[in-house]
């Protein structure tokens, strides 16, 4: 305040004096200053866990402490109570830490132990014996017929040694050919399971993805196990006890198709 006007824009008050135009009753006050403290609050309290603050006008500042942050999920462990397995495997409580159950380190399910498999296997010779024995009684009955026809029963064959043997394994080979469809068709699908399977709650899956085996590479599966069966019997003996000391309870022939047998209900 002066007794005189000191420049543009002053202005004379009530009491005889002049006043600057800042101090004008017309002029807008100057904005506050920034809530510095609960900036700073915001600032350096990232990542320590610090409170949310509130601005003057009542708005809340939330940190990046209480920001979800995406990079830092974790997928669950199988051990864990929160693991939920794929479908058609079960609840992952009933085996999680279970210290019978094996689980498969890549596909992080439980492996079907070896007795289920073997048990599984005399279901299948079962069913598949039962098919065989009417196929054969089929044929038994229109060779019957065939021998009481005068052309057939006139004729006179001749045959060695070597010939019964070469007879005898092309009907082997072919009586081979129905199971690897059976085998194929029925591991090779989505439920991976055979009869037998079905009855153990076990399948048969992908060793590195986890999905269906599919029909030809379940075939190839089985023919294996019959090349085995060819060798007398020994590879095929080793080949069915080998899931006993491997890590993925995986037989020869599951190694060379890449596939795991899972239990459904461990």
């Amino acid at each position: 305040m002066s007794q005189s006007a000191e420049g543009p824009g002053w202005w004379l008050a009530s009491d005889g004096k002049w006043y600057p135009p800042n101090l004008h009753p017309s002029a807008s006050p100057p904005p506050p200053p920034p809530p510095t403290e609960h900036l700073y609050q915001a600032v350096v309290g990232r990542g320590s866990g610090t409170p949310a603050q509130e601005s003057p006008g009542g708005d809340t500042l939330t940190t990046e402490a209480q920001q979800p942050n995406p990079w830092s999920y974790q997928p669950p462990s199988y051990s864990s109570p929160s693991y939920a397995p794929p479908a058609g495997y079960g609840s992952a409580s009933s085996w999680a830490g279970n210290p019978d159950v094996v689980v498969d380190p890549v596909l992080q399910l439980p492996l079907a132990p070896w007795w289920k498999r073997v048990v599984a296997l005399i279901i299948d010779w079962l069913v598949l014996g039962l098919g065989a024995f009417m196929l054969l009684f089929v044929i038994g009955i229109i060779a019957d017929i065939a021998r009481g026809h005068p052309a057939v029963a006139n004729t006179t064959t001749t045959s060695n040694s070597s010939d019964v043997l070469l007879g005898v394994l092309l009907l082997w080979i072919l009586g081979c050919l129905p199971l690897a469809i059976y085998y194929g068709v029925m591991n090779g699908s989505r439920r991976g399971q055979t009869v037998g399977k079905m009855a153990l709650s076990i399948a048969v899956r992908d060793a590195r993805t986890g999905a269906k085996l599919g029909f030809w590479r379940a075939v190839g599966r089985f023919a294996i196990t019959v090349l085995f069966t060819i060798l007398f019997y020994v590879p095929y003996i080793i080949d069915s006890l080998a899931p006993l000391w491997d890590k993925r309870r995986q037989s020869w022939h599951d190694k060379v198709v890449h596939s795991v047998v899972v239990d459904l209900k461990p």
